[in-house]
C-alpha cells in the first residue's frame, strides 16, 4: 500500500496505461486509413496512396518509442527510491535498538505496535508487543499529567488526546514499578506522528531519571528481546 501512495509508481502505472491506449487507438486509425484508400481508390487507374499510412504507422511507433523510454527511466527511479527507503529504514532500526531512550509506537486503538530494546528494558518486559497502553502501564504509580485522575486513567486519556486533539506532553515526571518488583523513575513524552492533520501513531518516549541507564549487550545481540521477562 505504500509503493501505491509513491507518484514514481502512478506515473510508472500511467505511462504503461497510456502505451496500452496508444497500441489500441494506433491500430485503430491504420486500420481505418486502409479501409478508407482502399474504398476511394480506382480500379483502373488509381494506384494505392501508401505515403499515409505509412506515415501515420511511423508517427506512432516513435510515440510508443517515446513512451516505453519513459516506462524504463521511470522503473528505473523507482528502483533507486526503492533501495534509499530500505537502506534508511535499516538505519532508523539500527538506531532505535542501541539508544538508551525507551520508544514506543502506540496505534490508535492505543495498542503497542513498536518498542525498542531500551522500553522493554526500562519497562520490564520481553514482548510488549498489541499490548494495550492500561497494560503495558500497569505498573505506574504516578504519573503527572494535567488530564491526570489516577495513574492508568491518565495515561491512558493523554494517548487517546494525542489522537484526537494532536496533544503533545513534555517533561512528564512518572514512577514505575516493574513486574519483577524494581521501581524506577521516569521521564515520558507522548508526541503525535503523522502526515498533514492525521495523526497515524502516538509516540511514546521513555527516559530514566534515577540513575544513570545503559544498554549492554553480549556481541551480536543488539536488538533481541532485554529486561524482565513477562
Amino acid at each position: 500500500m505504500k509503493l501505491m501512495g509513491n507518484p514514481v509508481v502512478l506515473q510508472a502505472v500511467a505511462v504503461s496505461l497510456l502505451i496500452g491506449a496508444t497500441l489500441v487507438i494506433g491500430f485503430l486509425v491504420v486500420r481505418g486509413m486502409r479501409k478508407k484508400m482502399m474504398e476511394d481508390m480506382s480500379p483502373i487507374t488509381e494506384k494505392p496512396r501508401a505515403d499515409a499510412p505509412n506515415f501515420a504507422l511511423a508517427t506512432y511507433q516513435g510515440v510508443i518509442a517515446n513512451l516505453k523510454d519513459r516506462e524504463v527511466q521511470l522503473k528505473s527511479q523507482l528502483t533507486s527510491e526503492s533501495s534509499r527507503a530500505e537502506m534508511l529504514e535499516a538505519v532508523s532500526n539500527r538506531v532505535l535498538e542501541n539508544i538508551p531512550t525507551g520508544v514506543l509506537m502506540f496505534s490508535p486503538n492505543l495498542m503497542v505496535k513498536q518498542a525498542n530494546a531500551a522500553a522493554r528494558s526500562l519497562l520490564g518486559y520481553a514482548s510488549p508487543m498489541d499490548m494495550h497502553v492500561k497494560e503495558v502501564f500497569r505498573g505506574l504509580q504516578t504519573v503527572e499529567l494535567p488530564s491526570s485522575n489516577g495513574a492508568l486513567g491518565g495515561i491512558s486519556q493523554a494517548v487517546r488526546d494525542v489522537f484526537v486533539k494532536a496533544a503533545e506532553y513534555r517533561g512528564v515526571p512518572a514512577t514505575y514499578s516493574t513486574p519483577g518488583g524494581e521501581t524506577r523513575e521516569f521521564q515520558m513524552v507522548l508526541l503525535p506522528v503523522g502526515a498533514g492533520q492525521q495523526v497515524t501513531y502516538a509516540l511514546c518516549l521513555i527516559t530514566q531519571t534515577d540513575t544513570a541507564f545503559t544498554l549492554s549487550f553480549p556481541p551480536g545481540e543488539a536488538g533481541k528481546n532485554a529486561g524482565e521477562p513477562e
